[in-house]
């Protein structure tokens, strides 16, 4: 999990980051590790349905929490409700596109069914979630970068987000799932990297900048289907089949599908597969546990040469007819490792933990060639504040080749100064404080070096100058329902 930005056509990026916020449902490197005793993996704040719940402030509320006792009745014959907040206030300090303040804000209302309580369909669930957004482009009106400073930050509406039923089979190591989906719940996702407000550091910043729409990431969905099978406690698989394009169309993809309900199933297919492995989890493990998973995916669409025209001419020749020449189908390929390094005597998942993911996509038709990230968290460290954390982490976005080579093409053909782009880097350092189950605060500060990649900065009316680092300062409240 998810912001999108609609940056001006000479940046060409729209970004989609994937939603880091609690989901308000109930259902639905080995060496690294030597320290101390081993113990499960630890929870991750962005699970999938299948996980443990998040914490919720409903126990606290008396009548309100339990709607004099409707709520556990409902759970009892199987229906679970559940609703998030997310909050935020964000200001930009310096550089960028200029200094100001904004909010966000997004609910998400969720309903969790398990059909072998209601109709006695052995193994089978239902889940449906909504959105109701409060957005300002805060990263598109005062930063102009890569990757967004905030995952809810989205076109301000209301919208069906997932509808989906869920089939599990061969005593439960077998799972298969169909409807609206989004595949930021689940691929690409690192546990640790799930602490951090950054959209990209849900869904990466190349799979957002080179997939069509952005890719099935929040808040797009799209008709899919899902297969997971988890043959051992340590090793899973799961493959996904997406309608290739959320939103296809000509414009800003959220308000080409504005509500959730276009249900778009013929533009071409978006394949995405993942392994994961699991390693010392056994209670009497030597070594500390960790999580190592590599991935790919594959879309069919025609996607669009970053150079080059039709006839093999450089589209900023003035010789060209500005039509960029078509590859069908894209790729790329991806691994993460979630380490703990240390844990608290008695603990499951108190200690510090750190990430590490990469991405690659081949250069010529894509606008993000090479994407990395990583970080480390530290929860439970502060006496008396055990479900604190604390982290840091970073990313970086580097231009494709044949991107650069544009920019590099409009000086020469201009004799005007135009930058090449190079790469994004953002570096993000985040806390946040349970003041009770269900409730946290989450201070956050963020530096961006070279919004963009490094393009021309629109406000210098000499064109002179690209657009520059900034600091972004901003707070975060999360409510679980």
């Amino acid at each position: 999990m998810p912001y999108v930005s609609v940056l001006p056509a000479s940046w060409g990026l729209s970004i989609r980051g994937a939603a880091l916020g609690l989901l308000a449902s109930v259902a639905l490197f080995p060496v690294l590790g030597r320290a101390a005793l081993a113990a499960d993996e630890a929870v991750t704040a962005s699970a999938p349905a299948a996980e443990e719940a998040a914490p919720s402030i409903a126990p606290q509320l008396g009548w309100l929490g339990d709607w004099g006792g409707a709520r556990t009745k409902l759970a009892d014959a199987g229906v679970q409700v559940g609703v998030n907040y997310i909050g935020e206030l964000w200001r930009n300090t310096q550089g960028g596109l200029g200094t100001g303040t904004a909010y966000n804000g997004r609910f998400q209302f969720s309903l969790d069914a398990d059909l072998d309580k209601l109709f006695h369909w052995s193994g089978a669930t239902f889940h449906v979630s909504a959105l109701q957004i409060q957005g300002s482009g805060f990263s598109g009106q005062y930063l102009g970068n890569i990757m967004g400073v905030s995952n809810v930050d989205a076109l301000s509406s209301t919208r069906l987000f997932e509808l989906y039923l869920e089939q599990s089979f061969a005593d439960g190591k077998a799972s298969l799932r169909f409807g609206q989906l989004s595949a930021d719940s689940e691929f690409a996702a690192s546990d640790n990297g799930a602490l951090f407000i950054n959209s990209t550091f849900g869904w990466p910043a190349l799979f957002a900048a080179d997939l069509p729409s952005g890719g099935p990431a929040y808040p797009l969905a799209t008709p899919g289907v899902r297969l997971k099978l988890t043959p051992t406690e340590d090793f899973s698989f799961m493959l996904g089949l997406f309608n290739g394009n959320p939103a296809p169309c000509c414009g800003d993809p959220q308000v080409e599908n504005r509500h959730g309900l276009n249900f778009v199933v013929d533009q071409g297919v978006f394949v995405i597969g993942e392994a994961a492995y699991k390693y010392n989890t056994a209670p009497d493990a030597q070594w500390l546990p960790g999580t190592v998973k590599v991935g790919a995916w594959y879309n069919s669409n025609a996607m669009p040469n970053q150079r080059y025209d039709i006839f093999g001419i450089p589209l900023a020749s003035p010789d060209s007819i500005g039509i960029p020449a078509e590859k069908s189908g894209d790729y790329a390929v991806y691994a993460i490792v979630d380490q703990m390094l240390y844990r608290k005597p008695g603990t499951k998942d108190q200690g510090i933990g750190v990430f590490g993911r990469i991405t690659a996509a081949p250069g010529a038709q894509n606008q993000i060639g090479f994407y990395a990230d990583g970080g480390v968290n530290f929860k439970g460290m502060v006496p008396g504040r055990e479900d604190d954390s604390f982290g840091v982490a970073f990313g970086t976005s580097r231009v494709s080749s044949a991107a650069r080579g544009f920019d590099a093409d409009t000086a020469l053909y201009t004799g005007a100064y135009y930058p090449v782009r190079g790469s994004e880097t953002v570096l993000e350092v985040t806390y946040s404080a349970q003041i009770t189950p269900g409730f946290t605060i989450q201070p956050d500060f963020q530096y961006i070096w070279n919004p963009g990649g490094g393009v021309l900065n629109p406000n210098d009316p000499l064109g002179l100058s690209t657009v520059k680092n900034a600091a972004v300062f901003g707070v975060r409240t999360t409510i679980n329902y």
